[in-house]
């Protein structure tokens, strides 16, 4: 979806008329979802605890940091991301609120599936993966379960959003 069709979204039913705003302020450009995820991580860092609980986290969804090597750069990149737990497994979605492109996250673990993941206080290394037709048939309902904006963001495009299967590897 791009920037100008935005404007043209349909509050879902289930959202108060303060919650949709807060979606479409939020969402309202890719510029705007970057720095806010900037800030996630920088308020992360200096408070971890709560955070995969969804207590401690702003939009209180467990939230994790993923952090992957830039597939251009070389250099470490984190990002904050609303997480399902699947056993051992920590299952993430490359939504970017329902724009066209994929995420800079998933490109980077595509291209590399070594990572590292953050619960709280708990750094460990991963690798990830996407998750098979059989597990995102599965998996699909209970990430909007989760997180119902997933669901109307997913209708915004075309894109099949990516599903994400982080598996813990060890420590970091």
């Amino acid at each position: 979806m791009s920037t100008q069709n935005r404007e043209n979204m349909v509050k879902p039913d289930y959202m108060s008329e303060e919650e949709w705003q807060a979606i479409k302020d939020a969402t309202a450009s890719l510029e705007r979802i970057r720095g806010d995820a900037k800030a996630d991580v920088q308020r992360y860092l200096a408070n971890p605890d709560g955070w995969a609980s969804g207590k401690g986290s702003p939009s209180g969804f467990p939230t994790l940091l993923l952090t992957v090597v830039g597939r251009k750069s070389g250099e470490q990149r984190t990002t904050p991301l609303v997480f399902l737990r699947n056993g051992e497994d920590m299952v993430v979605v490359g939504s970017l609120a329902g724009y066209d492109s994929h995420p800079t996250w998933y490109l980077n673990v595509s291209a590399n599936p070594d990572c590292w993941v953050q619960c709280d206080r708990n750094r460990m290394a991963a690798v990830a993966r996407d998750a098979t037709d059989v597990e995102r048939a599965a998996l699909w309902p209970r990430l909007t379960a989760l997180f119902p904006p997933w669901g109307f963001f997913q209708q915004q495009t075309d894109r099949p959003f990516a599903i994400v299967i982080l598996s813990p590897t060890g420590p970091a």
